[in-house]
């Protein structure tokens, strides 16, 4: 995809096209430079798959030419072979002592004097805020002049909301290495199996993909709650025991250069009881509603209704959003709440994600989704059922 015999994940052309949606959004907002700070946002502009290791890099994004690259130099020696697209003299290096160090010296403000020296005085800069520490933050804006920089945490962000053809075949090739992981897990599950034990399946299968489709490393390690005292619902999986009678969700996403498609099933070992086949069926509805509801010009808000309104009947409410926006790095925009106002387009992707937490009673169901003008399209084709395994 480019002269330097090196995989690209798009063309050229398309982070070009990404980079004028942000100059645009920059011009509005009256921003003559930007900092792009988080490391999702970076891969978007410029195809860079690699991890920092923890270390300050930073994309400089100007009104008129090409951005720049700012990162350590170990890292920086070697941008082409992460993917990126910038030759290599738009590739900053800072030296590896300010990595690991005892003294005072931050690549923070390395990387501040760097964009100062690239800006003009009067130059008015916006900073992905939120990506900065509060030790690192003052560093930069100190280094930067002391003036307080324009917060553009949200900048990028709002140019990844509609997701052009490839980054969505991206995801649907993810969603079909998840799904293969999914079947993989859930035939682990047995009575006396530790839950560690599906995690590995799980893994493995993320790791090695599908038939024509290379595997990776997941965005997450699995998560896998359930039984009489597992319900916390954002810890990974443990050494428990899966045991008789009780219901367990697998919840993990799978990737293709950093896009991701999550979902998650229930399994429940031995025949599942009349309570928990309603939250099934009551989930399946909503589930139904929601995605059909997705579709440009509807808002996250009226997704989230049309799935209140299909669980109701069932005698069921849920407390909290129902899904959000998916993408690079997991999640990557707005969530499907009564309480967001924002607007559907054709393109976008999301994850619809149910479930309701009781002590003894979890049940979990969720898929990545497209929206088409028709509603939504679901990515898996694993079968949306509560499976029941042997007891």
């Amino acid at each position: 995809m480019n002269d330097k015999n090196i995989f690209q994940a798009f063309e050229t052309s398309e982070y070009r096209a990404r980079l004028n949606k942000v100059r645009a959004l920059m011009s509005d907002a009256g921003m003559d430079a930007l900092m792009v700070i988080s490391q999702a946002n970076q891969c978007y502009l410029l195809g860079y798959e690699s991890l920092s290791g923890g270390q300050p890099q930073a994309v400089l994004v100007t009104l008129d030419d090409d951005p720049y690259f700012i990162l350590r130099k170990m890292d920086a020696d070697a941008t082409a072979e992460a993917g990126c697209w910038l030759p290599q003299d738009r590739v900053v290096a800072y030296a590896e002592s300010y990595v690991g160090g005892t003294g005072k010296a931050s690549a923070w403000e390395f990387i501040a004097q760097f964009v100062k020296s690239k800006v003009r005085a009067s130059a008015r800069i916006g900073v992905e805020v939120s990506g900065l520490g509060v030790f690192s933050y003052p560093k930069l804006v100190a280094s930067l002049g002391g003036q307080e920089p324009i917060d553009a945490s949200d900048l990028v962000g709002a140019c990844k909301l509609v997701k052009s053809e490839r980054e969505l075949v991206y995801m649907k090739e993810a969603s079909a290495i998840a799904g293969r992981a999914m079947i993989a897990g859930i035939d682990k599950i047995s009575v006396g199996t530790q839950h560690c034990e599906a995690a590995a399946a799980i893994m493995s299968a993320l790791c090695t993909g599908t038939e024509g489709i290379p595997g990776g490393p997941p965005p997450y390690p699995p998560f896998i709650r359930g039984g009489k005292s597992s319900i916390a619902p954002h810890q990974c999986f443990s050494d428990d025991i899966f045991a008789a009678g009780e219901q367990y969700y697998l919840e993990f996403g799978a990737r293709r250069h950093r896009y991701c498609a999550p979902m998650t099933r229930t399994a429940h070992l031995g025949p599942a009881t009349p309570r928990r086949k309603n939250h099934h069926e009551a989930v399946l509805a909503g589930f139904g509603a929601a995605v059909d509801a997705l579709r440009p010009g509807a808002t996250c808000a009226d997704v989230a209704r049309a799935f209140q309104a299909a669980v109701r009947p069932y005698g069921l409410k849920k407390d909290s959003r129902i899904g959000y926006s998916v993408g690079l790095d997991w999640m990557d925009g707005p969530s499907l709440g009564t309480n967001n106002d924002t607007e559907i387009l054709a393109n976008m992707s999301f994850l619809v994600h149910l479930g309701f937490y009781e002590p003894g009673e979890n049940y979990m169901l969720s898929d990545t989704v497209r929206v088409t003008e028709a509603g939504g399209e679901v990515m898996s084709n694993v079968p949306r059922i509560l499976f029941e395994r042997p007891a």
